[in-house]
């Protein structure tokens, strides 16, 4: 008797083990598309976000490779994600801003430009419509470990101030949401006579700049 539940243990833990050792994401093939407009992943499977500042650097770069803090309609950016630890899945966004850097809603300006490269880096588009394109939201196209992510971003027209919005996960539980780098801001060429007056503290944390904003506000009325 002994013997048969030791074998039957044994059985058990060889089938479970490697399941609970296994690493990678739930949402093997990119975030659900119900992280479309908040940016935020499900707690119940990722838990909560990190606190601290991401372990990643993103620059945007013109077409003549320097890093850009203004764009032109018509002109080609790009925008590189590089990751100091890895990481295997990714939600990036160009959101619209105000002119002091508050995000308006959910809305996005512009698109970003698929290539061949992006199966290399694990990219597709967050296809969360069958009657519209949705080619200003980019994914994960897998779980693989990733350490760069480069992806091509353009705008026809003057769409105010852009900032790259990024959600990324680590493993499921490890993730850092709709992170703000202050070099991912782009204001439009049009401003650069006169600039927005952007409030820093909405690159750290947009509920303690909207109350420095209100306070500065009520002290001038």
């Amino acid at each position: 008797m002994h013997r048969k539940l030791g074998v039957l243990w044994g059985f058990l833990v060889f089938i479970f083990v490697p399941i609970l050792a296994m690493d990678g994401l739930s949402e093997t093939t990119g975030f659900h598309c119900m992280t479309q407009y908040s940016m935020r992943l499900n707690r119940w499977l990722h838990g909560e976000p990190r606190p601290t500042q991401p372990p990643f650097d993103l620059t945007v770069l013109d077409e003549e490779g320097n890093e850009a803090a203004y764009y032109e309609p018509g002109k080609i950016y790009t925008i590189r994600l590089v990751g100091y630890v890895h990481y295997r899945g990714l939600l990036i966004q160009p959101r619209l801003c105000d002119e002091h850097g508050f995000t308006i809603g959910s809305l996005r300006g512009g698109r970003f430009l698929e290539d061949k490269n992006w199966g290399l880096y694990g990219l597709r588009f967050q296809r969360c419509s069958h009657w519209n394109m949705d080619d200003d939201s980019v994914t994960h196209a897998d779980d693989d470990k990733k350490f760069l992510s480069v992806i091509k971003w353009t705008t026809d027209r003057d769409v105010g101030n852009v900032q790259f919005m990024i959600t990324i996960a680590s493993e499921d539980d490890v993730y850092w949401e709709r992170w703000r780098p202050y070099s991912g801001f782009l204001q439009s060429i049009s401003q650069k006579v006169s600039p927005s007056k952007v409030i820093k503290e909405v690159f750290v944390d947009e509920k303690s700049a909207f109350k420095i904003y209100s306070s500065s506000s009520d002290a001038k009325s």
